[in-house]
């Protein structure tokens, strides 16, 4: 029935990201425990004050269920904690709206309840669709049914239907806009992930890729001259073999913050794979990105440093303009081939197929 606690896990270790999720789902559980809480108070003083002691005791018992929940919402056992909500939350609405009919609005609290129920992942799907739509089924029946009022408090309906739709409100929209926040920070994580590689931070092959794809296939009136450039490091296998694999990832860090700060805004800088970059200027034509393309070059070795690395660091460029009706598959192909010619001139330079 319950989904396994996601802080329960056997390493002790929880991401950021996690972590912030579960906050902010504690938040949610803590906003409905305060109102529920407040409110069930409220009416103790206001049925003992109408003379429904047996309401005021049942509220009694209510605002400690609630208050309860605060407990298991600290340790994050949200499952457990929803449990109570719901099952305080329907006997409540049953009771209060059978005794005062639906004016009184207890059973409006059903609907936020449901909400909260298949919003929050703290159940498992099937048990949170059965539980929610026992509320609003619960809700429909007491709605259409429930019309009896007490005589000698008719002056204290709207003020009780007035209390109850506020204290309904407040869980229903903080749910709403947390959910909505978790879900757009997901969507923000997601991006990311699927975009960026993860050690450089420039975009990864699958962007490169699909950036080169959208420029070869805009359509003849509207495509612009654009250049891609291939570029691998030089002796890179010494770095990683001479002083580690940590040093080679600091090297790559380096090198791509270089080549990235480097380029202009419009260009596209993403590592191809290993310590190969592919890079994508929209809108130039060879002659007129070749020299800025050689000074990077030629810059390199004095921006890039290890410590106990004495080498140069430096790059080999393959770089074309691709053709009118190229395709982005014979593109790569010109752009290695220049790529391999650069690496067999002697590396630390810029070969282009014109």
């Amino acid at each position: 029935m319950v989904n396994n606690n996601p802080v329960k896990q056997p390493h002790s270790f929880t991401s950021n990201n996690a972590f912030n999720n579960f906050q902010q789902t504690s938040n949610i559980f803590n906003i409905a425990s305060a109102t529920g809480s407040i409110a069930h108070f409220i009416f103790i003083l206001i049925f003992f004050y109408i003379d429904q002691t047996t309401l005021a005791w049942i509220n009694i018992f209510s605002v400690s269920a609630w208050l309860l929940t605060f407990w298991f919402n600290r340790i994050r056992r949200h499952d457990i904690s929803i449990l109570i909500m719901s099952a305080e939350v329907l006997a409540h609405a049953l009771v209060a709206t059978s005794v005062l009919g639906a004016d009184a609005g207890f059973q409006y609290y059903l609907w936020p309840m449901a909400l909260l129920v298949m919003a929050i992942p703290s159940l498992s799907v099937t048990w949170s669709t059965i539980i929610a739509f026992s509320h609003i089924t619960t809700f429909t029946l007491l709605t259409l049914f429930c019309h009896t009022r007490v005589p000698n408090l008719d002056s204290y309906y709207i003020l009780i239907f007035l209390l109850n739709l506020a204290s309904a409100s407040i869980p229903f929209i903080a749910t709403a806009a947390i959910s909505r926040s978790i879900y757009a920070s997901q969507y923000s994580v997601m991006t990311k992930l699927a975009e960026k590689d993860a050690l450089t931070q420039l975009f990864n092959r699958r962007f490169g890729l699909e950036a080169l794809n959208h420029y070869v296939n805009q359509p003849d009136e509207n495509r612009v001259p654009f250049c891609i450039s291939l570029v691998d490091v030089d002796q890179f296998k010494l770095v990683n073999d001479q002083l580690g694999h940590s040093k080679g990832d600091e090297a790559l860090i380096k090198i791509s913050s270089y080549l990235s700060k480097s380029m202009r805004e419009t260009d596209i800088s993403s590592r191809w794979g290993g310590e190969e970059f592919l890079f994508i200027f929209p809108n130039v034509e060879l002659h007129q990105i070749r020299q800025r393309i050689e000074k990077i070059c030629h810059d390199m070795p004095s921006h890039i440093f290890l410590e106990n690395w004495d080498q140069a660091i430096s790059c080999s460029f393959g770089l074309i303009q691709v053709a009118q009706n190229e395709s982005a598959e014979d593109a790569l192909k010109r752009v290695d081939d220049s790529l391999y010619q650069a690496k067999k001139n002697g590396r630390y330079q810029v070969v282009s197929d014109q």
